[in-house]
């Protein structure tokens, strides 16, 4: 029978639309396809680059950078050591990096891209001016300009006037007392060494002893306790008794009255009265338990904590008590210290740590997540890292924490300080390499350790466990809020990831049953922690606040990583990563990357606002790809970005990488930045991975979906 001409119209109608549909469907696929070749391409790149960074014994490390303070140091501390010096070509390397690092208004920031701040611009003007570039240089008068723009030295934190203060540039009196009696106090007093985070603990024993001698260095115009050499840099130099704490009557009855720091400011001042409890008979017990505290945890290679403030300052410790130069462990610490040097285009500077097993850790996981598990490379990097595990008798944690070692630290070797962070990072590297490790005595030894580090709130810090005393900042020579390492969101997102990959199948291999309840009920506790943490306020609603690294951005992808396997019957743990979700969408740049300046520490207001970064769009990426399709507007802008950014070619070899010299780390909040080059890199590789796995997943099932289609389709056209 004849179609009238109305069915005809509307057959024809529905068949352009069909076959608009249809054609539509066609260019999003060929886009689609195309987007996956290009990241496809763009990982082998990226892969290539990693194999020829790597080292011949199979680990990763790139320089550590970080801001000018700790160059700065390393001049006044090998010009003030009688028998140490610096090279002229060193003065020249020195001078070089300094100025190449100074900002256009004359100041040092704490990372690149970040306004001038005034201790790290003194410092590094005493560091040039020892180096002999005089005042009237127009970078240094550029840099005084500023200082005195911010207040000039009396405005400076702490440490920086203790390092005035050892050349007579600022009284020791306006120095707050540091009594070496703190190594007498047993553990169980609230007060005592151990109450301390590591890297504070390892940093302060060694200035206990400083204090207690009071040096006073000569500079190139003299020795005095009131040298003028930097008085360009005072407003008022006629009178540098100023003191460091706010006045005891603000403290008590001001309108920003604080008990607590009042104590402890009152304390000081009668310690003060006393002369630092200097003449009593307990001061040569202390100075001999500081100095057997030293000399205990200096590693093997020389170093302590494997960090710049830990080595330079035991190093001048047991100097000042008589220590030679050419003494064993002395000389072993002075080799140490060189060891951070780095030179290279821009000059000479100092690192302020190593970063080898954490950077070998994250880069096996992300060569794994690539496809590169089987690669005999790999399986050097992963040996190097399982010889590295920390397995003997010692080590700070065990005082409040576990009698258990098991964990894997930061640098070559630090015996003293394993962090959970890097454990759970190895842990992953080492399954995922090979999942019969899972059954492994390595493996669970690090798992066993992680749980005995957990925290009474749920979470996990860094070093300690329950090392929470915050009223600990009230103390007068603590301005940089940093004495403590309680529980962290950031970190404990990353033992949920670690535990969700134990509880995965891994190709027949799984965790003894003991474990796995064990692990269970551990993620219990770090939810619930979790859930408290997350913001609820402001710009930054939804999201987590990041230690570790920059800053909301990395936080929330730490987090929501750690969620995917608790999210399928919690909904609790659903709508926490639903806010967080919407909130890494809201923060995605025009450009399809995202970024987030250092700036958020101090202004929440920037949570997730900055430029684009690498590991930024990464972090972002990875974690998305977990709880959005990979045809997502928000996935496909991140990996656009990180396609046509990645413009580094290999000094090495062959293979390609991303801008790196934008600071993601995070050492101390608004006080510390530190720049980790495969940062941009490594966790670009896990993002690109993770959207072609997605991909290749979300055709197959496209596929079975089409096939059934077909066969529907099939079915009724024969029965018409």
């Amino acid at each position: 029978m004849p179609l009238s001409k109305v069915a005809l119209d509307r057959q024809t109608e529905l068949f352009s639309t069909n076959q608009r549909s249809n054609l539509e469907d066609m260019y999003q696929r060929q886009d689609s396809i195309a987007l996956e070749d290009d990241a496809r391409q763009s990982l082998e790149q990226a892969v290539q680059f990693s194999w020829a960074c790597q080292q011949l014994d199979g680990h990763w490390v790139a320089p550590v950078s970080a801001d000018a303070t700790f160059t700065a140091q390393y001049v006044m501390f090998k010009y003030a050591m009688p028998g140490l010096s610096l090279e002229e070509d060193c003065v020249v390397a020195i001078r070089k990096w300094l100025f190449a690092d100074q900002n256009e208004d004359g100041s040092w920031g704490l990372a690149p891209g970040l306004s001038g701040n005034l201790s790290t611009t003194i410092e590094a003007y005493l560091a040039l001016k020892i180096l002999g570039v005089p005042a009237s240089h127009p970078s240094m008068k550029r840099a005084c300009e500023f200082i005195l723009s911010q207040g000039g030295v009396p405005r400076a934190r702490f440490f920086t006037r203790f390092f005035l203060a050892t050349f007579g540039l600022y009284p020791w009196s306006a120095i707050p007392q540091m009594p070496a009696e703190l190594i007498l106090m047993p553990t169980w007093v609230p007060l005592n060494v151990y109450v301390l985070s590591s890297w504070a603990r390892s940093a302060l024993i060694p200035i206990l002893i400083v204090r207690h001698h009071e040096p006073v260095y000569p500079l190139p115009n003299g020795r005095s306790p009131e040298n003028d050499f930097l008085d360009e840099l005072w407003l008022d130099p006629s009178d540098k008794n100023v003191p460091f704490a706010p006045p005891l009557w603000d403290l008590f009855w001001g309108k920003d009255r604080d008990a607590i720091q009042g104590l402890f400011v009152a304390g000081d001042k009668l310690l003060n009265k006393l002369g630092g409890l200097k003449r009593g008979p307990q001061r040569w017990l202390a100075r001999q338990r500081c100095i057997a505290w030293i000399l205990e945890h200096q590693e093997e290679t020389g170093d302590w904590a494997g960090t710049f403030p830990g080595t330079h300052g035991s190093v001048w410790a047991l100097l000042l008590e008589g220590f030679p130069p050419q003494h064993k462990v002395v000389r072993l610490g002075l080799e140490a210290l060189e060891r951070l040097v780095i030179v290279d285009a821009k000059g000479q500077w100092l690192q302020s740590t190593v970063s080898p097993c954490w950077d070998t850790a994250l880069m096996a996981n992300a060569l794994c997540d690539a496809g590169s598990s089987g690669d005999p490379r790999l399986n050097q990097a992963t040996q190097w890292l399982r010889d590295r595990q920390l397995t003997g008798g010692h080590g700070d944690w065990r005082i409040y924490g576990p009698n258990h070692a098991g964990g894997w630290s930061f640098q070559y070797r630090n015996t003293f300080y394993p962090d959970v962070d890097d454990t759970a990072v190895v842990v992953m590297a080492l399954v995922k390499q090979s999942p019969s490790a899972i059954t492994s005595d390595c493996v669970l030894n690090g798992v066993e350790w992680i749980l005995a580090m957990q925290n009474r709130d749920g979470g996990w810090g860094a070093f300690d466990i329950n090392n929470d005393a915050r009223w600990l900042h009230k103390i007068p020579f603590s301005d940089m809020d940093s004495l403590v390492d309680p529980s962290t969101s950031d970190v404990t997102g990353r033992m949920l990831e670690c535990f969700g990959l134990l509880l995965a199948d891994q190709k027949g291999a799984c965790l003894p049953g003991p474990f796995e309840h064990r692990l269970r009920v551990a993620a219990k506790g770090a939810l619930k922690f979790l859930l408290r943490e997350q913001e609820s306020e402001g710009v930054a609603a939804g999201s987590w606040w990041g230690r570790w690294g920059s800053n909301y951005n990395y936080g929330t992808a730490n987090v929501l990583r750690g969620l995917e396997l608790w999210c399928h019957d919690n909904p609790e743990v659903t709508r926490a990563a639903t806010h967080a979700i919407r909130w890494l969408r809201q923060r995605q740049n025009p450009d399809g990357g995202w970024g987030e300046t250092l700036l958020s520490y101090a202004d929440p207001c920037l949570a997730g606002q900055g430029e684009s970064t690498s590991a930024h769009t990464s972090w972002a990426v990875d974690s998305l790809l977990r709880y959005l399709p990979c045809s997502d507007p928000a996935i496909i802008g991140g990996i656009q970005w990180l396609i046509s950014n990645q413009t580094i070619k290999s000094e090495y070899g062959e293979g390609m990488s991303w801008r790196a010299d934008l600071y993601v780390g995070t050492g101390f909040p608004n006080l510390l930045y530190l720049g980790y080059p495969y940062y941009h890199h490594l966790f670009a590789i896990q993002a690109l991975s993770r959207y072609l796995k997605c991909s290749a997943y979300q055709e197959s099932q496209e596929m079975v979906a089409s096939g059934t289609d077909i066969a529907e389709t099939t079915k009724s056209e024969s029965t018409q």
